[in-house]
């Protein structure tokens, strides 16, 4: 049995079992697509046609995979001076396989989506990236306690930015120090 179908502007016949790369179907690998524009059917000398479309008949098929076709150039080219343009082009394609011819009953066809496989030991670590923000005031604050004479306690809060943080390390000799330019001296002598 075969049938003439229609999808994507274009008509193909298709067999049981047959291999097709058509225009671009919405449909992830592995999911079953009904085509429902079936032209005509055929089965040796029995053949029914539609006007334009048999009424429910339907080809039931599964995607392959997503695929592009074949890279086209085209040159655009008029006579006058450096008037050229070149364009490529890909045309997006589905590659299905067929499974099913329904003559009857294809309305009642309900496709079949892929089961998804669990990607748990494909799990990439995430990387934490520093963060580059403002210099702001630190939401702890230093106490500094001093002893009066009296023996009495007195407190003083003191906030701190991140820029006087960094003059401190450079005080104490823990920020890295970066190494001057050096300059090249001319090797020739000046006239």
């Amino acid at each position: 049995m075969y049938a003439v179908v229609k999808t994507g502007g274009k008509q193909y016949r298709v067999e049981k079992e047959d291999v097709v790369l058509v225009e671009k179907l919405n449909a992830n690998d592995g999911d079953q697509v009904v085509l429902d524009n079936v032209l005509m059917i055929g089965e040796g000398k029995k053949v029914t046609l539609g006007n334009p479309m048999i009424n429910d008949a339907a080809v039931m098929a599964q995607v392959v995979r997503q695929t592009r076709g074949p890279k086209i150039t085209m040159i655009y080219k008029r006579r006058r001076k450096n008037s050229r343009r070149k364009q490529g082009h890909k045309q997006d394609l589905t590659l299905l396989k067929i499974i099913d011819i329904a003559e009857k009953g294809g309305s009642k066809l309900t496709p079949k989506k892929a089961v998804t496989k669990s990607t748990d030991s494909k799990v990439k670590p995430v990387v934490n990236k520093p963060k580059v923000t403002e210099p702001k005031v630190e939401t702890k604050a230093k106490i500094a306690t001093t002893k009066s004479p009296d023996t009495k306690i007195t407190a003083e809060i003191i906030p701190k930015t991140l820029a006087t943080k960094s003059k401190e390390k450079k005080e104490t000799g823990q920020a890295k120090t970066k190494a001057a330019p050096k300059i090249k001296k001319s090797t020739t002598k000046d006239k």
